[in-house]
């Protein structure tokens, strides 16, 4: 199994990765990080981690102008894939698609070997990404699960064409996110870091496939500029990456070079919650984890973080969101 990338400006090699079948490794899992800085290309800061059947990369870049790498992998794979900053355009893939990741969209894709070229411009922020790699024999293990968007996945896998879950790609959710979080942060080793992170992708898996299920693809947005629509992904990235010492309104929107009138209605429209909505819903997923954790904060310290001053007001909100009080999801557990 080989992965490679190559500067088109004058073909050299900018980075090649030679796995074993399937991802197998000796050692159970491996780990790897990678450090880049070319200058006529940019900078890059990637991970990657491996165990058999699954291969996941991630990490930072910023390029210097106008770039175009050509990819290419001899081996079929299915990807998940979270573009978490930065816009990204694979163009061309196998000479019949295109695939453009705008700032917290995902999507999952399937591809029979492939080779395309990936196009980014000049960032103003980080292009970041976080990408999880099955191999066929892996991802077939699921071909049993009850959802009928897999099974027309699983159908066009088996015929050899390149395939989408979804022709529109979705928002990441705060759930995706934390998810997320926790798998680039992990800190076990050996088995029990495969254990955990193997469990981890395969809910975050189950939740991309729910999503689907759903439908909930990512809203038109007409009359906003392209521009103004990358500051708004990167003002919800920035809600993610602190809500626990938020910005005020003001400073977001200082941050990420908006108006205060654009921003709030600029993602309302664009995520169909308000800036503080969503903050909110964020605090609540991480109180819906803290309450699960059987050595977790007491319930009224758990409403403070979540920004109730009355724990009452707190159980009614957690309640109307998740159907159950949030004693009865800690007792019930």
């Amino acid at each position: 199994m080989r992965m490679r990338l190559t500067d088109t400006s004058n073909w050299e090699p900018v980075f090649e990765r030679i796995f074993a079948d399937n991802f197998h490794t000796a050692d159970g899992i491996e780990d790897h990080s990678l450090d880049f800085d070319h200058v006529g290309l940019g900078s890059a800061s990637i991970r990657e981690i491996w165990f058999e059947g699954v291969h996941l990369n991630f990490g930072k870049s910023r390029v210097n102008g106008n770039t175009s790498l050509h990819f290419e992998s001899d081996t079929p794979v299915i990807e998940m894939h979270f573009g978490l900053g930065g816009t990204a355009h694979s163009a061309k893939v196998n000479n019949i698609h295109d695939f453009v990741f705008q700032p917290q969209q995902h999507n999952l894709f399937y591809m029979p070997g492939f080779e395309g070229y990936l196009k980014t411009g000049r960032e103003e922020v980080l292009h970041e990404v976080f990408e999880v790699h099955f191999t066929e024999a892996y991802f077939k293990r699921l071909a049993h699960a009850p959802f009928a968007v897999l099974e027309k996945f699983m159908e066009q896998m088996d015929r050899g064409h390149i395939v989408m879950m979804s022709r529109q790609n979705h928002l990441i959710t705060p759930a995706m996110t934390r998810l997320i979080h926790e798998i680039m942060t992990c800190e076990r080793t050996g088995v029990f870091k495969r254990l955990s992170l193997e469990a981890k992708v395969l809910e975050l898996l189950l939740l991309q496939i729910e999503q689907f299920t759903q439908g909930d693809t990512v809203r038109d947005t007409p009359c906003l500029k392209p521009c103004d629509l990358d500051k708004l992904h990167h003002a919800k990235y920035l809600l993610e990456q602190h809500r626990d010492t938020p910005y005020s309104l003001q400073a977001l929107a200082r941050e990420v070079g908006l108006n205060d009138f654009k921003l709030k209605k600029g993602f309302k429209e664009t995520f169909g919650n308000t800036v503080f909505g969503y903050l909110h819903d964020l605090r609540m997923e991480e109180a819906r984890l803290l309450l699960l954790d059987s050595a977790g904060k007491p319930i009224h310290e758990i409403a403070s973080y979540c920004g109730y001053e009355h724990a009452q007001h707190f159980t009614r909100s957690f309640k109307k969101k998740y159907g159950v009080t949030p004693g009865s999801l800690r007792n019930n557990k």
